[in-house]
C-alpha cells in the first residue's frame, strides 16, 4: 500500500465528528485559496473532501490499525529485526543515502523513520493474520499432514541444471533455453543409469557452485524446511534412490538423491512447524484471508467509522478485497 503525503493524514484527523452524516471540518468554510473572482475561491472543506475521496480510507485504515495494534502488540527484537531487514533490502539498491531518501519520498515517506513505522505496522498486522489463520486449522488437518507428509531427517544430494531463460527473452527463446537445460539434466541422469556415481555426475554437471565440488551433497535436513517441490521429490524416493526424471524447480531442473532417512519424529516434536506450514499454505492459496483477518480484528475492538462516506468506502473496499477481486 502506498503511503500518501503528511497533509492528508492531518486532514483526515481533523475532527471527524461523531453522529454526523458526513464529517465536518471545524474551519471547513474558510477560504484556502482566493481569487479576484470570489466565485473561484477554494474552501478548506473542498480540499478535504477531494483528499478524503481519493486517499481517506487508506490513511484512515493505517490510523485505525496503528491505534489498536500498538496497544496490544509491543515492540520486540523480532519486530526490529524484521524492520531492519525490510529497510536494508531497499537501501541496498541505492549507492547513497540521498538516492534512498529520494526513492522513499516518491512514495510519500518523508524520512527513514516514517518508513520504519510503516514496516512496524505491517509486522503487527501479520501477527493478527497469522493468528487468525492458525485458528482455522483443525486437529484433523494437523494429523493428516503428519501422517502423509512428515518424514525423518533426510541426508541427500542434488544436481542442479540451471535454465538460462529470463523474463526479458521472447517466449520462443525461453522455451529453447528450458529445453537445453532439460536435455542436459536427462543426459546427467543417463550417465548415472550407465554406472557413473551420482557424486561424479554432480561434479561434472551441477551448476550449484555451493556444493557441486563435493558431489552435490546437501547435508542432513528436515523435510519441513524444504519448498514443496523439493519435499515432494524426496518423498517419492526410497533410501538409495535418485530422481529418474528431471524435477523442474524455480532454479531450473534438479536431480535428487536420498542417501539416508532418519526416524520419523513424534507429532509433539513437529506440531508447531506443521501449523506454520499449513498456515502458510492457506495464505498462499487464499490472499483474501489477510483482509478478512484484519476486518475481524477491527470488529473485535468495536470500531465504527462515523463518517458515512468513509464508512461506505471502507465497506466497498473490504468487500472487493475479501471477494478476491483486488
Amino acid at each position: 500500500m502506498k503511503k500518501t503525503i503528511n497533509i492528508i493524514t492531518v486532514l483526515v484527523l481533523v475532527l471527524l465528528i461523531t453522529g454526523c452524516k458526513d464529517a465536518k471540518l471545524k474551519e471547513g468554510s474558510n477560504n484556502l485559496v482566493t481569487f479576484k473572482d470570489s466565485s473561484l475561491n477554494i474552501k478548506t472543506e473542498d480540499l478535504y473532501n477531494e483528499l478524503k475521496e481519493k486517499y481517506g480510507i487508506n490513511i484512515l485504515l493505517d490510523l485505525i490499525d496503528a491505534k489498536v495494534l500498538n496497544q496490544e502488540y509491543k515492540d520486540t527484537e523480532a519486530m526490529k529485526t524484521y524492520v531492519d531487514v525490510q529497510v536494508s533490502s531497499i537501501k541496498n539498491y541505492y549507492e547513497t543515502d540521498e538516492e534512498f531518501l529520494n526513492y522513499i519520498k516518491s512514495y510519500g515517506y518523508e524520512n527513514e523513520d516514517e518508513l520504519r513505522e510503516y514496516f512496524k505496522l505491517n509486522y503487527k498486522r501479520n501477527l493478527v493474520v497469522e493468528k487468525y489463520v492458525e485458528n482455522m486449522i483443525t486437529e484433523n488437518d494437523i494429523n493428516s499432514y503428519y501422517e502423509n507428509k512428515i518424514m525423518g531427517d533426510i541426508t541427500g544430494s542434488h544436481i542442479l541444471i540451471e535454465s538460462k531463460a529470463t523474463d526479458s527473452m521472447t517466449e520462443e527463446d525461453q522455451r529453447k533455453e528450458k529445453e537445453t537445460a532439460l536435455n542436459k539434466a536427462k543426459e546427467a541422469i543417463q550417465k548415472i543409469k550407465d554406472g557413473t556415481s551420482f557424486e561424479d555426475v554432480a561434479k561434472e554437471y551441477s551448476d550449484d557452485d555451493s556444493n557441486y565440488d563435493n558431489g552435490g551433497k546437501m547435508g542432513t535436513f528436515n523435510a519441513l524446511e524444504l519448498d514443496d517441490v523439493t519435499r515432494q521429490a524426496y518423498e517419492k524416493l526410497k533410501v538409495g534412490e535418485y530422481s529418474t526424471e528431471p524435477v523442474e524447480t524455480e532454479y531450473g531442473y534438479e536431480i535428487f538423491f536420498k542417501e539416508k532417512e532418519g526416524e520419523k519424529p513424534s507429532l509433539k516434536e513437529v506440531k508447531s512447524k506443521i501449523i506454520e506450514k499449513l498456515r502458510d499454505e492457506k495464505l498462499a492459496a487464499d490472499t483474501t484471508l489477510q483482509y478478512k483477518a484484519m476486518m475481524e480484528y477491527r470488529k473485535s475492538k468495536g470500531f465504527a467509522i462515523k463518517d458515512e462516506l468513509l464508512n461506505t468506502y471502507y465497506d466497498n473496499t473490504m468487500k472487493n478485497l475479501t471477494s478476491g477481486n483486488n
